[in-house]
């Protein structure tokens, strides 16, 4: 094991992941129902209030051979709209509760998985990691409920980011952020087999994201999906010379930012376009070197594809790799990846501290 904390198995395992991924762009097969991972699981934060993910990461993982057992919210009430939903819609029973703390009094649970409001990760996070349960985690990983207003709050994010992650390998638990962009690569690579794959060759990667969230909350929302991508592409950097405008001079609707991304095979020169919208499916895209492809998704049946100008290519749904890669790290033995956990928030923090100043600028200015 190396000092980052991922295992070689582990990194092999991800690169066979993302393989299956791109078998089952080019038309091969995908076996969905894996019957050596019967994992117990709760789903904090069931819901689809303000578009959340709770449902289909639940429908993700039952397809997947695990047993749903509860769903937490913030009320009873809620709990049991979400139990009712998912019975309905996917076949789905479990129990409705309003406590983390409640569902592993009463259940022997593996994994818990947390799709509530960032500012209430680190409770989940902090209860399951002491519980000895797996978690898998929206993004982004936790963020503080009075924001980083300070150096102090900065610094709270790292020491408890760090203590988290350290306390789960202790524990030997796993745990992962939904990274579910990064299993779209290879069918990217299929419609642009010219691209080469080695992170020197990256030169430029931009995305388009469009968050239903508004001003610098879309960078609390969206930069987590970048940052999962340069960190697939090019492995653990640095973040320098970073700006941001706001091209309808709008910053609390669309943001750009652009930065340079430092790591071990050179730089890579980065932009992040965000568009707050509420239209659905949400416009989605990114380019390597220039060369675009968009997220295309068919309605009502969720069925996803990636277009090029000139071709398109359906993919399995990327969350369903992404929970099938975390099970699999699971059975596999890996420990968390502390470089992409820890480095992600810091990136995070420093992305939305440079926004925020200059959001803050620009409003007591008008």
């Amino acid at each position: 094991m190396d000092h980052t904390g991922t295992c070689i198995h582990c990194l092999l395992l991800y690169k066979l992941a993302l393989i299956g991924c791109c078998q089952y762009a080019v038309g091969w097969s995908l076996q969905i129902v894996i019957d050596t991972m019967p994992f117990n699981i709760a789903v904090v934060g069931p819901g689809r209030s303000r578009q959340g993910t709770g449902p289909y990461i639940a429908r993700a993982f039952h397809q997947l051979g695990c047993k749903i057992c509860a769903v937490v919210s913030s009320s009873l009430s809620s709990a049991a709209v979400s139990a009712a939903h998912l019975e309905q819609h996917y076949g789905i029973k479990c129990q409705p509760y309003m406590s983390i703390e409640e569902v592993l009094e009463a259940i022997s649970i593996d994994v818990v998985v947390i799709c509530s409001p960032p500012t209430t990760h680190y409770h989940y996070l902090k209860t399951a990691v002491e519980t000895g349960c797996h978690v898998f985690c929206e993004k982004p990983f936790w963020w503080p409920e009075g924001g980083l207003q300070t150096p102090e709050s900065l610094q709270r994010v790292s020491d408890d980011s760090l203590h988290l992650v350290q306390q789960a390998n202790k524990n030997n638990i796993i745990l992962q952020l939904n990274t579910q962009w990064v299993f779209t690569l290879p069918g990217y690579y299929a419609l642009y087999p010219q691209q080469t794959r080695a992170a020197g060759a990256v030169e430029t990667f931009s995305m388009w994201l469009s968050p239903l969230s508004t001003g610098k909350d879309m960078i609390i929302d969206a930069a987590p999906h970048l940052l999962s991508m340069l960190y697939a592409l090019l492995g653990a950097g640095r973040i320098q010379d970073l700006c941001h405008d706001s091209p309808s001079n709008n910053p609390d609707q669309d943001l750009q930012i652009t930065f340079n991304y430092l790591h071990a095979g050179s730089d890579c020169e980065v932009r992040l376009i965000l568009n707050s919208t509420d239209v659905l499916p949400k416009p989605a895209a990114y380019a390597i070197n220039r060369l675009r492809i968009d997220r295309h998704v068919e309605l009502p049946d969720y069925l996803i594809s990636l277009r090029a100008p000139d071709k398109q290519l359906p993919i399995v749904d990327p969350l369903v790799s992404s929970a099938k890669n975390f099970l699999g790290s699971i059975h596999s033995g890996c420990s968390s990846d502390e470089t992409a956990l820890i480095d992600g928030m810091a990136h995070l923090s420093q992305i939305y501290q440079a926004i925020d100043s200059n959001l803050i600028h620009a409003k007591n200015s008008l």
